[in-house]
């Protein structure tokens, strides 16, 4: 009995112990909160800029990175904290080639994805949030999944799985913390407690003096691996594969029971032009001997053997920087396993733009990392499959074409340069060599140009400062398409400055593009309602015969500048030409009708709807008195117009 009672005295003292530590763990916890000590892990937190507008937190990624200064940062795109009625909300996961390394900014595929979308429908405001993070992985993916659910997301867009070996928590990064992907789960939570930053603090203080320094992008390849040799089928192989399915499960477990649709992409690498980083000494296992063979194959013609021994060769790279066959498997299998996860094939569709569909530099810059055209691509492959699931539901029929995209998306030779500078850069760095030449022999800029792109790709002057520049000299020159060209890409980095947009548009109207002016002054128009945008946009809405969204506008100025009689004159013609133009829907033919649509823009002055009619009429009934005399009062009003 006495021994009994002694081990319960110990048991209940350990309970006691326990209960102590942890009330003093919380109590500390607490303190520290109230304190408002470290930083907010959140995912968003207000935008500065922009009050009522979320922005991504600098420092969510923190939890993912044992060492907060390798920690990297994101997008800032601000979304609003009440969506509208009329927004289409996106949020896009990934890693660096999501990101838009190297080249940020409108080179990334989710702004040429925004671009052809918000001119596919004008009318629905496209909140596209990128929250890639460049050295991260799964882990950063599947943990972003659980709070975005909260910001009612329409749709989730994922591209992610070259950084499962590398990344911060891969299995052969430096920045590991264990292989087991619930325990590692545990922990990125645990980082999350002010406690943790506090003995992180205190511990980095300590140590400050051999603290390495921040990493760069160029560098963090060079520093991310821990293990460099992975063989093909090893246990640390296998449990890469075993964490990409453990996270990404556990996304798209989320995502589809909020009934949200994911399209999940898969991933693309350079085969042909890539030789394997490293290895295997032994001839079977050998990536080098497997990429020779391919060569050869491939100067022979024999190309669908060339592709398997490419692929193999892959495969057989002991410094896992391309992500294995293993993980496309996988996330097919999502897509299989899942009602609303779609799968996105960007693979083929890079392979319909390579040499016999050998995916090599034609669309990649060095081994994962698309360049301008890849990155095009990939945008092309989302915007494919959202327009096969009808996301967002609407009519398709104004859709941008790809050629198209690729005229007219706002990247210039400031964005193609820094990007080539920086890959550049990293090609004369470990793994790429091994014989690194001095940084100043890498580029060489002659004119001031270069040399201002090669101060940007440095960090010694801004994006912004090096395009204004530009901008100026198109001005200069008087090249207004190239002017528009860069504005648009002032006002996609920041699309809710008034400013930007008006400016824009003004210069579209220069430009005679009416429908980009229109689509940019209704934007700026929806941010600040004004008398004259609402004036310019009643103006190009009935210059393009869109007496709908004219009349929008002419009835807002109508009940907001009531110094102006004219508005209702204005709209009751604009009423009867929408009335006309239904009429003209049942008999195209119908001259009466066309005749009073061209005379109705007479009246308005509208010369170019006007002669539109008229032509139409002319050509069924040249000799018709009526369609004569409306001929004649257009050739005076454009008279008139040339003389003012």
């Amino acid at each position: 009995m006495e021994n009994k009672s002694k081990s319960s005295r110990i048991w209940l003292f350990r309970i006691i112990l326990v209960s102590l530590s942890l009330f003093l763990i919380v109590f500390i916890e607490l303190i520290l909160r109230l304190a408002g000590y470290g930083h907010s892990y959140d995912l968003f937190v207000e935008s500065e800029s922009y009050p009522g507008y979320y922005v991504m937190n600098e420092f969510a990624s923190e939890k993912f990175f044992p060492d907060a200064d390798k920690a990297t940062v994101g997008y800032y795109e601000p979304f609003s904290m009440h969506k509208a009625d009329d927004t289409y909300r996106i949020f896009v996961l990934g890693e660096s080639t999501t990101v838009g390394f190297p080249y940020g900014y409108n080179g990334s595929f989710h702004r040429w994805l925004k671009y052809r979308l918000m001119f596919a429908f004008p009318d629905v405001n496209f909140e596209i949030i990128n929250l890639s993070l460049t050295a991260v992985n799964s882990y950063t993916v599947a943990d972003f999944a659980e709070k975005i659910v909260d910001y009612e997301p329409d749709a989730v867009l994922i591209y992610v799985g070259h950084n499962e070996y590398y990344g911060a928590l891969g299995v052969g990064s430096v920045l590991k913390t264990g292989n087991n992907p619930k325990i590692v789960r545990s922990i990125i939570k645990l980082r999350q407690l002010k406690l943790y930053q506090l003995m992180y603090n205190i511990i980095e203080g300590i140590s400050k003096a051999t603290q390495t320094e921040k990493l760069t992008e160029e560098s963090l390849m060079q520093h991310m691996p821990g293990d460099k040799q992975i063989a093909f089928g090893s246990e640390k192989y296998q449990q890469a594969i075993e964490q990409f399915r453990y996270n990404m499960n556990r996304t798209c477990e989320i995502l589809d029971r909020e009934n949200i649709p994911v399209l999940i992409s898969n991933l693309v690498s350079n085969e042909k032009d890539l030789k394997p980083f490293i290895s295997d000494s032994v001839p079977e296992n050998s990536a080098i001997n497997f990429y020779e063979k391919a060569r050869q194959q491939y100067e022979n013609g024999n190309f669908d053997e060339a592709k398997k021994l490419f692929v193999k060769a892959k495969e057989y790279d002991l410094l896992r920087f391309r992500a294995p066959e293993a993980i496309n498997s996988e996330i097919e299998t999502l897509a299989r396993s899942y009602a609303l996860v779609q799968l996105v094939d960007s693979r083929s569709r890079f392979e319909q733009e390579s040499p016999h569909g050998i995916i090599g530099n034609e669309t990649l810059l060095e081994h994962v990392h698309p360049n301008l055209f890849g990155y095009a691509l990939l945008s092309d492959a989302f915007f494919t499959k959202m327009k096969e699931l009808n996301l967002p539901a609407s009519d398709w029929s104004r859709a941008m074409s790809f050629d198209r995209l690729l005229k007219e998306m706002p990247v210039n030779e400031v964005d193609s340069l820094k990007g080539a500078y920086q890959i550049r850069f990293m090609l004369n760095e470990w793994p790429f060599t091994n014989n690194p030449v001095p940084k100043q022999q890498v580029v060489k800029a002659t004119t001031e140009f270069e040399k201002s792109i090669l101060n940007y790709t440095h960090g010694e002057t801004s994006w912004n400062k090096v395009q204004a520049g530009l901008y100026v000299a198109y001005r200069n020159k008087g090249d207004v398409k190239s002017a528009l060209k860069l504005s648009e890409a002032f006002a996609l980095i920041d699309p809710l400055e008034e400013k930007l947009l008006k400016d824009v548009a003004a210069l579209s109207v220069s430009a005679d593009d009416f429908p980009k002016a229109a689509f940019y002054f209704s934007k700026a128009f929806k941010l600040n309602p004004t008398i004259p945008v609402a004036q310019q946009l009643g103006k190009i809405y009935t210059r393009t015969d869109d007496p709908e969204h004219a009349l929008l506008y002419y009835r807002y100025l109508q009940s907001n500048d009531t110094r102006n009689t004219f508005y209702g004159v204005i709209i009751t013609i604009l009423e009867d030409i929408q009335r006309e133009k239904e009429a003209l829907i049942e008999n195209d033919a119908n001259i009466q009708v066309l005749n009073k649509l061209a005379f109705n823009y007479v009246q308005l002055r509208n010369t170019e709807p006007a002669r539109k009619y008229l032509l139409r009429s002319l050509s069924l009934d040249s000799r018709n008195n009526e369609t004569i005399q409306i001929a004649q009062a257009l050739l005076q009003v454009e008279k008139e117009q040339k003389e003012q």
